[in-house]
């Protein structure tokens, strides 16, 4: 299973603060080929990599992304450790890490700021390595970010797996993320969509067509062994030392 590849949800969340510099630096140094953040907008219209709608979970300050200016947010420190990235911050990292490529999950009210995303990812000149990633059902906010820059990345993750090539053919991407996300029983359910609907024959049919398969989020080794004899040529992890070890 060696051609398969690691990509890191949030950085590998569980062996460094999720969604910072300190996560994706580990994950591309542990072997990942490729690490994912959320990506939202804050008052003062920065883009930061920060997974909920509030910072009090990992910050302790309860403050509303969206309704906070940066200067503020800068001084937070995710689990006490680590400084929340700003967009910049990624892109410098990104440069430096030429080989790899970094996935942004839109968390953003607004397709304007899908826009204006995918443009500053375009002004960094590493638009070709990012992948603009959003639920099939906003599908609008892939379109806005492909208006604005034609060339750039765009994964789609569909809620369920039954029609992987449509839905990254509905989204004019290269790329869909299937798998479960964390509710109740929905891992249960995607293996059950896996084996209703041939995971494996859609894997391949979207490989044909120039489509990359990739799938999680598996944290067991029994899991990423299981969604690569699905077919996925990528698995996403948490635990990407773990991942590494068993692909």
């Amino acid at each position: 299973m060696t051609n398969v590849s690691i990509y890191a949800h949030r950085g590998g969340m569980l062996n460094a603060p999720e969604n910072t510099l300190a996560a994706f630096k580990a994950a591309f140094s542990d072997g990942a080929d490729a690490v994912e953040c959320d990506i939202r907008r804050t008052a003062d219209g920065q883009f930061v990599a920060f997974h909920d709608a509030l910072s009090g979970r990992v910050c302790g300050h309860n403050w509303k992304i969206a309704e906070t200016s940066w200067p503020h947010l800068k001084s937070l420190r995710v689990l006490g450790k680590e400084p929340i990235p700003h967009l910049d911050d990624i892109l410098n990292l990104m440069i430096l890490r030429p080989a790899r490529e970094f996935y942004f999950e839109m968390a953003l009210e607004k397709e304007a700021d899908a826009a204006d995303l995918a443009l500053q990812i375009k002004r960094a000149g590493v638009q070709s390595r990012a992948f603009l990633l959003a639920f099939s059902r906003r599908r609008k906010f892939l379109a806005a970010a492909r208006a604005a820059v034609p060339g750039i990345g765009l994964a789609v993750m569909p809620l369920f797996p039954s029609d992987l090539l449509g839905a990254a053919e509905k989204a004019g991407a290269s790329k869909v993320c299937a798998g479960w996300i964390g509710w109740p029983l929905a891992k249960q359910l995607f293996y059950f969509g896996a084996a209703a609907f041939d995971f494996k024959k859609q894997a391949e049919a979207a490989a044909l067509a120039g489509v990359e398969v990739s799938a999680g989020i598996a944290n067991h080794p029994r899991d990423v062994r299981r969604l690569a004899e699905l077919g996925a040529k990528a698995v996403w992890t948490d635990d990407v030392p773990m991942a590494v070890k068993y692909v």
